[in-house]
């Protein structure tokens, strides 16, 4: 009902009446439970006539299938009487607590005759018709005397007269000793019979019976009656009392249940502060891992605008050396147009050889210097140009390092704020377990509680329900017992006829008739002899044996025996057929063991002489698994092929197994020809060698035997008197082919020998 989760305190009042209000709904439930399983223990013993004679139970049941019409019930279940008068009446009634109440002589007797028919027993009727009351005999007004049993009992008005002459003459007293006084200042005609409550009984003739009723319990017939009468409103009490309880734990539950949602959602709460501090906790961490990656950042922009500005000064410092190569290149290349220019004047002058030459070297001299001036320029640019990319990325490192500069600032001030947060979170949280921690002490100690509680209830309801099979176990038993004396009392009536038994405190009393004429006055016996039990099984068997007088019993004999005879005489010929049968099966079993052994060593050694054909050598034998019962017995291939140790089929390679199965097929053929033999692709592990030793031995073997082999090996067609097949032409369809071979040449249907070669006919097949 409770969830294990709920915190339970003893000192909180609203979660320890919710325990109290649940275990009081158990217990109702339990309640519940034990009255309806009293209840269906009762109507099934009800249905089943349990504690009622043989007799009463087959008419109640009659009564109940629709049998029998007008049984009103039995005087038990009729009668209500108080609890504390349940062994007095009991007792003043007796067996009659089993008489059928019916509502005429005509339902009696249709009971009586259903009785009859189904041989079910004997059972005392009252048909209200034809009772015969006597007047009462009113009790007198006197202490211990409780009064008449008529009044102190209640019943329907329908069954009045029936009442009335069982107990209108029947007084209830307290004690023994009240009942005797009662008596003596008597002085009617008529004696009553009084009971006490303890279950003493004086009849009308003086006799007093009383004592111990031994182990008996409280299980009679007016109890049960009326335990079943008032089960039902305990029942609707019990389930009122359940509902009761059940929507007071429910709404305790409801209460409960709010604050284990309150608890949940402050739980919840604090899981979420937790998470928000591992998350605070993480972003401070990364946060540091930032301001760490900046500080390094930091210090390699650093270093990098430290060696940006080393790279600056070296490549002003070379931008000056190239203004200054630059300005001795123009510085000499104006030297070389002057002297070029002087060239040529003098080449006016001077001689036209030398001054070409002259020519043609100061040409050479003035590309080299133009190329190297060109080289000088181009190295210039890109210093230049180096130059603007390496200001370019200072500016940008310069921007960069500010950017890092104001975002260190802001880290920092994110890192204090987030300092301060957790530092708050975890005094939260310190509070928050120090709340939890004597709960959650609480919570433990209460589930241990809890499931001590639970094992106790566990081995009380097996406790319960074992009492409850015992008790089932006993009423049955009781049942089985009330049966059994029912029983030896119906052997006795059958057995000896009508007796009058001795008056016993075990016997319930029962108002004697006026059958002194014809009952039989049995003497009382203390002790039944060893051999009477022996004697009266051997009367009972004696009688059972001799039935009824058959007249017909000397014909039935004549036939018996002339049946007998015939019986006889067919049985005796059937166990000399069968002698015979037995005789034949001997002679075909030796003859069987005769014909085995010789076709095995035939067989045998027809078998060793086709293994050395087929293996070019070697050798091979066959041998009996159980030599002494050739019938039950199998068979072993032992082989050697040539240059190997003997070992068995299953040792040897594909090919060997091949070739000794075929070795072994072919001996019994050679041994027991047959018109056919089917072989199918028996040399598909064979090379070429053993192949035609193959065909060679099938030939040998075709002169008594017609071999159709499935194979796809050519050289095993060579031997073939007649090809069937199915082959593909060029233009993909299939075709059924058959041939007729001489050799290797074609016949034509008429005899006449074709002249096509066969290995030419399968080339032109394969195209």
């Amino acid at each position: 009902m409770f969830d294990r989760s709920i915190l339970i305190d003893r000192t909180d009042p609203e979660l320890w009446a919710a325990i109290q209000a649940e275990n009081a709904r158990q217990e109702a439930d339990r309640t519940l439970e034990r009255l309806k399983t009293r209840h269906d223990l009762l109507q099934r013993l009800q249905r089943e006539g349990a504690g009622y004679a043989g007799g009463v139970r087959a008419v109640l049941q009659a009564q109940a299938n629709g049998r029998l019409r007008g049984v009103l019930g039995t005087v038990a279940a009729q009668l209500r009487v108080p609890p504390h008068l349940d062994k007095a009446i009991e007792t003043a009634l007796g067996a009659a607590l089993q008489n059928v109440i019916t509502q005429s002589w005509e339902d009696a007797a249709a009971a009586i005759e259903l009785l009859k028919e189904q041989r079910s027993g004997r059972a005392t009727f009252l048909p209200l018709d034809r009772l015969h009351v006597q007047p009462p005999i009113p009790a007198p007004k006197r202490s211990g005397i409780l009064g008449l049993a008529l009044e102190l009992v209640d019943y329907a008005p329908a069954v009045e007269a029936a009442m009335q002459q069982l107990l209108n003459r029947v007084w209830v007293a307290e004690t023994l000793a009240a009942a005797r006084a009662a008596l003596d200042a008597y002085r009617g005609n008529a004696r009553p019979t009084v009971v006490t409550l303890e279950g003493e009984i004086i009849r009308p003739g003086g006799a007093v019976t009383g004592g111990s009723e031994g182990g008996r319990g409280d299980d009679s017939l007016l109890a049960r009656e009326r335990e079943l009468r008032e089960l039902p409103g305990q029942i609707e009490r019990a389930s009122a009392l359940l509902r009761e309880r059940a929507e007071a734990c429910s709404k305790l539950a409801g209460e409960i249940e709010t604050k284990r949602i309150e608890i949940a959602r402050r739980q919840q709460a604090l899981a979420e502060l937790a998470r928000r501090e591992r998350q605070l906790r993480g972003q401070l961490e990364e946060l540091r891992r930032q301001v760490d990656r900046s500080v390094q950042m930091q210090r390699w922009r650093s270093e990098q605008m430290a060696q940006a500005d080393a790279e600056w000064q070296t490549l002003v410092e070379r931008r000056a050396a190239l203004d200054a190569e630059a300005t001795e290149v123009e510085r000499q290349e104006q030297e070389s147009l002057q002297a070029l220019g002087a060239l040529e004047a003098e080449l006016q002058a001077a001689d036209a050889d030398a001054l070409l030459q002259e020519l043609a070297n100061r040409r050479a001299a003035e590309a080299e210097a133009q190329g190297h001036l060109r080289s000088q320029q181009a190295l210039l640019e890109s210093t230049r140009r180096t130059l603007q990319d390496v200001e370019l990325q200072m500016r940008n490192k310069e921007q960069q390092i500010a950017a890092l500069n104001a975002e260190i600032e802001t880290l920092r001030g994110r890192i204090e704020l987030l300092t301060r947060t957790e530092e708050t979170l975890s005094a939260q949280i310190e509070a928050l377990q120090q709340r939890i921690a004597p709960v959650e002490q609480t919570l433990h100690r209460l589930e241990a509680q809890q499931a001590e509680e639970e094992q106790r209830e566990r081995a009380q309801q097996q406790a319960l329900r074992q009492a409850e099979s015992h008790l089932n176990q006993a009423l049955l038993q009781l049942q089985r017992s009330e049966d059994a004396l029912q029983q030896l009392r119906s052997e006795i009536e059958a057995d000896l006829g009508l007796v009058l038994l001795e008056e016993s405190a075990d016997v319930a009393y029962q108002p004697p008739l006026p059958w002194d004429a014809v009952v039989q006055q049995l003497p009382v016996v203390e002790s039944a002899p060893e051999s009477l039990e022996a004697e009266v099984r051997e009367m009972r068997a004696r009688l059972a044996r001799l039935g009824g007088v058959n007249p017909e019993a000397p014909r039935e004999y004549e036939e018996a025996a002339e049946r007998f005879e015939f019986l006889s005489t067919q049985s005796q010929d059937l166990e000399a057929a069968s002698a015979d049968l037995q005789k034949v099966i001997k002679e075909l079993d030796d003859r069987m063991e005769i014909e085995l052994r010789r076709t095995f060593e035939a067989v045998g050694k027809e078998f060793t002489r086709f293994f050395q054909q087929l293996f070019n050598g070697g050798t091979a034998h066959l041998e009996l698994t159980e030599p002494d019962n050739i019938s039950q017995s199998g068979v072993e291939i032992i082989a050697r092929p040539p240059g190997k140790r003997p070992q068995s089929l299953a040792l040897l390679s594909g090919g060997e197994r091949a070739l000794a199965a075929c070795a072994l097929i072919f001996a019994i053929l050679r041994v027991s020809p047959t018109p056919f033999c089917v072989l199918d692709e028996v040399d598909a592990a064979l090379d070429e060698a053993n192949v035609d030793r193959f065909r060679l031995t099938v030939e040998e073997l075709s002169r008594d035997t017609q071999f159709i082999i499935v194979t796809h090996n050519r050289r095993t067609l060579e031997g073939a008197n007649a090809i069937y097949g199915v082959t593909m032409g060029a233009d993909g369809v299939s075709r059924v082919i058959s041939l007729r071979l001489e050799g290797d040449r074609i016949v034509k249907s008429d005899g006449a020998s074709d002249a096509v070669d066969l290995r030419t006919f399968e080339e032109e097949i394969q195209m």
